[in-house]
């Protein structure tokens, strides 16, 4: 895991990164000194878009302010052993039983 650069104030993890015949895969842990942030990235093969050139994010952001405790290398060990199916839904429940709440959202844009 990387430190916290306190010259960007922002540190960044690389959970998972793959590729297969559809698409590329990317998982990313982040922080800043304001929040963490994971996001899941998803960019289609060529012939393989739904919608050709559209890429994919979908994200959980957490303000520091409300982590109660929760740490971010505590946060990158749960993301790191969950499925990869499963990562993002279950990262939401997690937060919910501990009653963190986070902002989420998927966004596209057409590259």
């Amino acid at each position: 895991m990387k430190q916290l650069n306190l010259f960007s104030e922002r540190r960044s993890d690389t959970i998972r990164d793959f590729k297969n015949e559809i698409a590329s895969y990317m998982d990313i842990l982040s922080e800043t000194s304001e929040k963490i942030s994971y996001s899941e990235f998803i960019t289609p093969h060529k012939g393989k878009e739904i919608i050709p050139g559209i890429e994919y994010e979908e994200y959980v952001d957490i303000y520091k302010k409300d982590l109660s405790g929760l740490a971010y290398d505590q946060i990158f060990l749960f993301l790191k052993n969950t499925k990869p199916e499963d990562k993002i839904d279950n990262f939401k429940k997690f937060l919910k039983s501990k009653n963190i709440p986070y902002e989420a959202d998927l966004w596209t844009w057409n590259n």
